[in-house]
């Protein structure tokens, strides 16, 4: 009987401390970057979209929303965050860590599933963005933002 208790507090207690506790770190941490103008500096570079040739792709706005969701928590959240822990929060080169370059690369070899290698080779900077913005904040939230402007202003090229 005492198993069965201690493995139900095991399963609240990591309930809590792991998915509450941290899905309130992702969005408290991710409204602080709203007051940080590096965030803002890096949403700026989204313009940079405007310059370069359209996709023939149109996806709706929702779905590039999804997309740069899905990205952000699969790159940043997991592999990044997981590479910098399995190297210790080590190997800096300036702001950026091993573990930012080498989720970037990824991210941009993936790129090349859907896309010619020129576009997938231009995902690497904006990728290193992203990847500094999660080292900055830890928060999936500003990165997302960050990365649907920069598709916003690709695919759609308004403003």
């Amino acid at each position: 009987m005492l198993e069965i208790k201690n493995r139900s507090f095991m399963v609240y207690e990591f309930f809590v401390n792991r998915i509450i506790k941290g899905s309130w770190n992702q969005l408290k941490w991710g409204a602080c970057s709203f007051t940080d103008p590096i965030f803002y500096l890096f949403l700026s570079f989204g313009f940079v979209g405007l310059y370069v040739p359209s996709p023939d792709l149109k996806l709706s706005l929702a779905l590039l929303f999804a997309k740069a969701f899905i990205e952000e928590l699969f790159f940043r959240f997991l592999l990044q965050e997981g590479l910098d822990r399995f190297l210790r929060y080590k190997y800096r080169v300036g702001p950026l860590s091993l573990a930012n370059v080498l989720a970037s690369l990824i991210f941009s070899s993936m790129h090349l599933v859907s896309q010619p290698l020129n576009w997938a080779a231009l995902t690497f900077i904006p990728s290193l963005a992203f990847g500094f913005i999660w080292q900055r904040y830890r928060s999936v939230v500003p990165g997302t933002i960050i990365h649907f402007a920069y598709n916003a202003f690709l695919f759609y090229q308004f403003m």
